[in-house]
């Protein structure tokens, strides 16, 4: 479905995907946090190693958690603009079941 309007051009269920695509990525972030992916210390051999790891581990999982964040909202927008399109066009289409201009054409 689309929506043409003075200057504007929205493909709804194009609209509609990338809010899905964008929730789906923020679910997979909050079921991942990278906190964990080192593992143990003996895994390294040395305890420095593993340390550092942990720690960028850990920051770019709190980047990540602040990212995912934001992009909830945007997704959260997008489905509801994409919504909110679809109920004017159905409201739309229930006071003007026919085309009015349809009976000019047949003259």
């Amino acid at each position: 479905m689309s929506v043409d309007g003075p200057g504007f051009h929205v493909d709804v269920d194009v609209l509609d995907n990338a809010g899905k695509g964008i929730t789906q990525s923020v679910h997979d972030q909050e079921t991942f946090a990278l906190r964990g992916l080192c593992g143990d210390a003996e895994l390294y051999g040395h305890a420095g190693v593993h340390n550092a790891l942990a720690d960028f581990c850990a920051r770019w999982s709190a980047g990540l958690d602040t990212l995912t964040e934001d992009a909830g909202v945007i997704g959260d927008c997008l489905a509801h603009a994409a919504d909110a399109y679809r109920g004017i066009d159905e409201a739309a289409a229930r006071h003007m079941p026919a085309d009015p201009g349809t009976a000019a054409i047949g003259d």
